[in-house]
């Protein structure tokens, strides 16, 4: 198996069409030091073009154990070079590889509700709150680019992303919930109202990340 060498850097290191893909999300959320945890120092940060490989894998290992997905799904989940031409994707990682993933739509091609999709937490990253801090991640990034409102859907199956998305303040939508994908599952439809950014500044934790 190869090994990635993973090279140190910063919110200003990344290649330039990461960087042309993040405009105009302010840069204090491209890369956050998240502190240690029990696996040691965590950051929250864009994925490099050449760990997208990895985060496939990380995210079939995360919608496959203790969970089931098509195999149209799973492949999805592995066309992140594809997904990544209008999405911006996003890692949390240690200094082994890539623990967790979300993606959110890049800010010029946003056309329509905000939204973030296959967010998953591989099984080495859980009992850490990932769940949670991708989903502040992108409720950030909403409120960042002046957007009110989030409308996401989720598998019929993926329970533990629902009292995730629920705990958080997200609302189901069951009138919504028309769109039916591969194998014939109707998604779960849910909706959240973005805190107006002067009244309640963005959510950023730069300490203690959950589960220490």
């Amino acid at each position: 198996m190869s090994t990635i060498v993973r090279p140190v850097i910063d919110a200003y290191s990344y290649p330039p069409e990461v960087i042309a893909s993040l405009r105009p999300i302010p840069v204090d959320l491209w890369f956050r030091d998240l502190g240690e945890s029990r696996l040691g120092r965590l950051v929250l940060r864009h994925a490099l073009p050449e760990e997208y490989g990895e985060v496939g894998d990380v995210l079939e290992a995360a919608f496959t154990t203790g969970c089931w997905s098509t195999p149209e799904y799973i492949a999805g989940l592995h066309a992140i070079d594809a997904r990544a031409r209008t999405s911006n994707v996003w890692v949390v990682a240690d200094d082994e590889g890539v623990l967790a993933a979300v993606l959110t739509p890049q800010p010029r091609y946003l056309d329509g509700p905000f939204t973030f999709n296959i967010l998953g937490v591989g099984p080495r990253g859980r009992g850490l709150g990932l769940g949670r801090l991708l989903t502040d991640h992108a409720v950030n990034l909403a409120r960042a680019l002046g957007i009110d409102s989030i409308e996401i859907h989720s598998g019929p199956q993926m329970t533990a992303a629902h009292k995730v998305y629920v705990d958080y303040g997200f609302v189901r939508r069951i009138e919504q919930e028309t769109v039916v994908v591969d194998g014939h599952q109707r998604l779960r439809s849910f909706t959240f109202r973005v805190p107006d950014p002067v009244a309640d500044p963005p959510h950023i934790e730069h300490a203690d990340p959950p589960g220490r």
